[in-house]
């Protein structure tokens, strides 16, 4: 998916990781990351985010998760995360990471608030239901506190991922009011939904799903109900091209993720972007029959929409020697990736992907890289099999 944009943009990291790995520097089966781009694209990303005075939250489950890389984007000016679960939020909470929003796609477990409110202390919470809402306020009485919500609001007919269904369903939201407003260990400050945000059919710009008008529906509700309305979050594409879009429509909060790595949908398409893509899957040719080439896998993702592959022996041949991905089956394990043979493969040669990752659902590697664009690329971090 991403494979011609990042050889337009981001030689360097493909030659880099290619280097790395026919040096024995780097296994098969590793995510390699461009830190220094990815640095830039966090920079460009808060610079926008304080010139349209809108906050972010980054988003680190497509990278790895990991307190390393949290306390790298914290440094370059987002100084909050994310996180989609309770786990993410803790491997970066051993790195003194910050918890902005916790509760975004998976809710916490009923015995775990505690732990939440005093450990983890995010900025908010995201809350699917009131039956959640009072395990949170009953813990936070308990300690004396009062946290600061967030609700998930739906419609029926919103844009909704398998898997990532619940919220306050709008049609019944001023009822949950009603008795949310009377829980004392929780504040609601605002609302969201997910996603709020697709590439549209053309390929050439982002456009909003129905999802939008449903958190300005969910705000007047809640506006009618004299609670003051100081978070709204959009998360879904939130990057440098769309912060003035969601500006416009009275969003507060973003949760980049994908533009962190200059991998949203619209990073494929467009050249124009400011945030350069800094991720490829580094795997190797395992072996060979006569019609495909079969490479060590493990860090594939259904969702990948992949179609081609680089491959070759040294860091100069493999910008210009170029397959097509076969044999996709996301049913099975990616035990293995399925190529079509080309002349002049061999096996151990070094395979270069560039599609959309998820690297927490995989059993890859991470490795982030620096001087891509030297003559000697530094590797600086191994995360073993991403989180």
């Amino acid at each position: 998916m991403f494979l011609n944009m990042t050889l337009k943009r981001n030689e360097g990291l493909i030659r880099a990781a290619t280097k790395l790995h026919q040096q024995g520097i780097i296994p098969a089966n590793t995510y390699a990351i461009d830190l220094d781009s990815l640095e830039h694209n966090v920079r460009k990303l808060s610079e926008s985010a304080k010139e349209h005075g809108l906050n972010l939250y980054y988003m680190t489950k497509q990278i790895g998760r990991s307190g390393f890389v949290g306390r790298i984007i914290e440094q370059n000016g987002i100084g909050r995360a994310v996180a989609v679960d309770i786990d993410e939020a803790i491997e970066l909470k051993k790195e003194n990471c910050q918890i902005g929003n916790i509760g975004h796609i998976v809710q916490p477990g009923k015995s775990q608030w505690e732990d939440v409110l005093t450990k983890l202390q995010p900025e908010v919470v995201t809350l699917f239901s009131v039956e959640r809402a009072a395990q949170l306020s009953a813990a936070a009485e308990k300690l004396g506190m009062t946290q600061d919500v967030i609700l998930r609001v739906i419609k029926p007919d919103d844009m909704v991922y398998p898997g990532q269904f619940g919220g306050f369903l709008i049609g019944q939201l001023e009822e949950s009011l009603d008795t949310l407003l009377k829980l004392k260990g929780i504040r609601v400050i605002g609302i969201t939904s997910f996603p709020v945000l697709q590439i549209n059919e053309q390929k050439d710009d982002f456009k909003f799903t129905s999802n939008i008008e449903t958190i300005k529906l969910a705000r007047e509700i809640l506006e009618r109900k004299g609670v003051k309305v100081s978070h709204v979050n959009a998360p879904s594409a939130t990057s440098c091209h769309s912060i003035p879009m969601l500006k416009e429509w009275g969003v507060t909060h973003g949760e980049p993720g994908h533009s962190i790595t200059g991998t949203t949908p619209l990073h494929a398409y467009r050249e124009d972007l400011p945030e350069i893509p800094s991720i490829v899957y580094v795997s190797e040719i395992s072996h060979m029959d006569e019609k495909h080439a079969y490479t060590i896998a493990g860090g594939f993702y259904a969702r990948s929409n992949m179609e081609g592959a680089l491959f070759g022996s040294n860091e100069n041949d493999i910008v210009n020697q170029r397959t097509s991905v076969e044999c996709v089956s996301p049913e099975n394990i990616d035990y293995y990736g399925c190529l079509r043979r080309e002349a002049g493969m061999n096996t151990g040669d070094t395979v270069i992907y560039a599609f959309r990752t998820q690297i927490f659902v995989t059993r890859a590697h991470v490795a982030f890289i620096r001087n891509v664009n030297s003559s000697q690329p530094e590797l600086v971090h191994f995360q073993r099999r991403g989180m």
